[in-house]
C-alpha cells in the first residue's frame, strides 16, 4: 500500500476507500497492454482491499496496440494488498494466473469467464511454468467460479494451490438455449484440488450442471466428509446415488442441505432422498393421491448436526403441486431441525442464483 501511494506527492480523497467497483462497457480498449508498463488506469486505482472489476469481452474487442490476446496487467503492488477480488475477464489465461500469483493477502476470488468457449488454462504465467504444487493462493478461504465452461472451471481448479480454501461455489455456463453444461471429469477436478492443497472444504455450491453420470457427484460427496453446507442448484442427477446411503455416516457434519429445482419429481426416487436424511430430520413421506398431502412420521433418533433442508421441486404439470406451489410445506422438528417443500411451476426458468427465499417463500 505505502508503495501505491508513494505514486502521489499528495493523498487523494478517495484513498481512504476500502472497496472499489469498476465495469468497462464498450469495445474500445484504450491502455497500453505492454507487461509492467507504468502508465495504466490500474495505477490510478485507490489501494483497496476489496476490487471488483468487469473488464469488456474479449470477442471483437479493439486494442490501440492492435494486439491479437488481450492481456491483463495489475500493478503487483496494489494486488498483494487486495483480500477480495470479483474478477470478469476472459482475457488471456495466462496473464490472469500472472496477476493472481501476487494476490498473496486474498481471501475471496470471485472468477467470470463469460462461458468463452476458448478460454481455457494452463500451467503457466507469462514469467515461465507454474510450480508443480501450483499457484499458491496461502490465505484464500472462498472460491467462486461463475458462468463458467467445464474446461474453464477444470482447468483453473488443476493449477491452484488453495490450502486454507472453506468454500467452494460453481457456477456453470448455461447454452443460449437453455442446455445446462454437462459434467463429466469434475469428480477428479475435486479429488485432485484436495490431494494437492490439503485442504477441508465446508460449504460446497454447484449451479446448473448435468452429472451424466451421477456416480461422479457421489464420489466428489463422499470425499468431502468436513462439508457443513451442500447446496445443489439447477443440477441434474439420478437421486438413486442416495439409495442404502445414510447422510449421518457419509456427511456427518452436514448442518445445511439445499436443492433447488430438484431433478425429478418421481415420488419413488424422493424417497430416495428421504431415507438419505431419515437419521437426520427423522420422518418419512406417507403420499396420499396428491403429493401434497405430506405426512410427517416422527421417530426416535439420536442428536444430529443437521440443521436445515430445503428441496424445491419442479412440477412435472402444470396443476400438480398447486397448493405446495403457492404456500409451501414447511415445519420444524421438537430438536430445531427445519425442514421445507416448494415446488415452481413446470415451464418456469431459473436464474442460476436462485435461493430459498426466491421460491421458498
Amino acid at each position: 500500500m505505502n508503495q501505491m501511494k508513494a505514486r502521489w506527492p499528495k493523498s487523494r480523497p478517495w484513498d481512504a476507500l476500502q472497496s472499489f467497483k469498476l465495469e468497462f462497457i464498450g469495445q474500445e480498449w484504450k491502455e497500453p497492454l505492454v507487461h509492467n508498463s507504468n502508465d495504466t488506469i490500474y495505477h490510478h486505482f485507490p489501494p483497496v482491499t476489496s476490487l471488483d472489476l468487469t473488464l469488456p469481452s474479449v470477442e471483437g474487442l479493439f486494442t490501440i496496440d492492435d494486439e491479437e490476446v488481450v492481456k491483463l496487467f495489475i500493478p503487483e503492488q496494489f494486488l498483494a494488498n487486495l483480500r477480495t477480488l470479483n474478477l470478469t475477464c476472459d482475457w488471456d489465461p495466462t496473464s490472469i494466473l500472472t496477476s493472481l500469483q501476487f494476490c498473496t493477502s486474498l481471501q475471496s476470488l470471485s472468477l467470470s469467464f463469460r462461458g468463452n468457449l476458448d478460454f481455457y488454462f494452463v500451467g503457466e504465467t507469462l514469467d515461465g511454468p507454474l510450480p508443480e504444487d501450483g499457484l499458491l493462493l496461502p490465505r484464500l478461504h472462498t472460491l467462486r467460479l461463475q458462468y463458467s465452461t467445464l474446461s474453464a472451471i477444470s482447468g483453473f481448479l488443476d493449477v491452484v494451490n488453495t490450502p486454507s480454501l472453506q468454500e467452494l461455489d460453481v457456477s456453470f455456463e448455461m447454452i443460449p438455449d437453455g442446455i445446462k453444461s454437462t459434467v463429466t471429469g469434475f469428480d477428479d477436478d475435486i479429488l485432485n484440488l484436495i490431494e494437492r492443497s490439503k485442504c477441508e472444504i465446508r460449504r460446497l455450491k454447484i449451479h446448473m450442471a448435468v452429472f451424466s453420470h451421477s456416480e461422479e457427484l457421489k464420489t466428489i460427496l463422499q470425499s468431502l466428509p468436513s462439508l457443513t453446507h451442500l447446496l445443489l442448484n439447477n443440477t441434474i442427477f439420478d437421486l438413486e446415488i442416495f439409495r442404502n446411503l445414510r447422510c449421518n455416516e457419509m456427511l456427518p457434519h452436514l448442518e445445511v442441505f439445499e436443492i433447488f429445482d430438484c431433478p425429478t419429481s418421481d415420488r419413488r426416487k424422493l424417497d430416495k432422498l428421504c431415507n438419505f436424511f431419515e437419521v437426520y430430520v427423522n420422518w418419512n413421506f406417507e403420499y396420499g393421491e396428491n403429493i401434497e398431502d405430506i405426512k410427517i412420521v416422527e421417530d426416535e433418533r439420536p442428536t444430529t448436526a443437521l440443521k436445515k433442508l430445503y428441496v424445491t421441486l419442479r412440477e412435472p404439470a402444470p396443476i400438480d403441486f398447486e397448493r405446495l406451489e403457492h404456500s409451501g410445506t414447511q415445519f420444524r422438528r421438537r430438536d430445531g431441525v427445519e425442514v421445507r417443500f416448494c415446488s415452481i411451476p413446470h415451464d418456469t426458468e431459473p436464474t442460476p442464483d436462485m435461493t430459498d427465499s426466491n421460491w421458498c417463500s
